[in-house]
């Protein structure tokens, strides 16, 4: 695990750097294209509530996504990476999507290929929009596109700061580990358990507050290729003005929101078929 210090917020944001596969493993495939240009790095952001450290080893690990140099960015107050002084941090989009800027700049990476799911679709969205010099490639999965539009984003923004962080937050902790527990899984709840209530409650806010451009609006505007992965029984994704913006849809079959988990080796050749074009 790596690490890279945020001065201005006093927090270490940590994420896993897996060098990817040696071409001469066994998956039948080459690193780089037939002139010879080395594979992007893809750099990976998981959603709220969850942890990238946690959410996505496993996909990236599959024979479609494994040649390739991976970094899975915690966000700050996530994962393995610090939680910050909510006065120096404020928890928002924009805010985390510049986080993910400082680790990409500290390691000189430019044109990546940059893939997040739910807040981590909308983090990415933003880290296009403005750093484009960044982001070679965007595929944002079931991203927060529009103001007011999500699901515990809603739940979670629907309560004040104060009541949230006084009950709310162990409330929902609490329905996460009984509907775990009853599924034979845990990981949510651990991953949840990294958040501060603070922090998730002002990433829930910030999600869904007005803003111009709206991520929408900064997805269809943005100049690299960029792909948006929807899961096949997700039902009623608003999909509109997407395509005639030149943004590819791709749907991940046998999963609804939760992909990773739902279907992760599905996920993984839909994210190396969506970004197949753009190589």
């Amino acid at each position: 695990m790596r690490s890279v210090y945020l001065s201005h917020v006093g927090s270490w944001v940590r994420y896993l750097d897996l060098p990817g596969a040696s071409p001469n493993d066994d998956t039948g495939d080459d690193t780089g294209d037939a002139a010879g240009s080395p594979d992007p790095v893809f750099v990976y952001v998981a959603g709220l509530g969850a942890a990238t450290s946690a959410d996505f080893p496993h996909v990236v690990a599959h024979p479609a996504l494994r040649r390739h140099r991976s970094l899975l960015v915690d966000l700050v107050g996530t994962g393995w990476s610090d939680s910050a002084d909510p006065a120096r941090f404020g928890y928002t989009v924009e805010e985390h999507a510049d986080a993910v800027a400082a680790v990409l700049d500290a390691d000189g990476l430019e044109g990546t290929t940059v893939v997040g799911h739910s807040l981590g679709g909308s983090v990415a969205i933003v880290l296009a929009h403005r750093r484009p010099d960044l982001v070679g490639t965007l595929v944002a999965c079931e991203p927060n596109l529009d103001p007011g539009v999500g699901d515990l984003s809603a739940h979670v923004a629907a309560q004040t700061e104060e009541a949230f962080v006084r009950r709310g937050y162990d409330a929902l902790r609490a329905v996460v580990a009984r509907d775990e527990h009853a599924a034979g899984k845990s990981v949510f709840h651990a991953t949840t358990g990294r958040w501060t209530p603070v922090g998730m409650h002002r990433t829930s806010v910030s999600m869904l507050a007005d803003r111009e451009p709206t991520f929408r609006t900064q997805l269809t505007r943005g100049l690299m290729p960029r792909a948006l992965l929807v899961g096949e029984h997700t039902a009623g994704f608003d999909l509109g003005g997407l395509e005639p913006a030149g943004v590819t849809v791709h749907v991940v079959p046998s999963a609804a929101h939760v992909m990773t988990y739902d279907n992760p080796a599905g996920f993984a050749t839909t994210i190396a078929a969506a970004v197949q074009p753009a190589r």
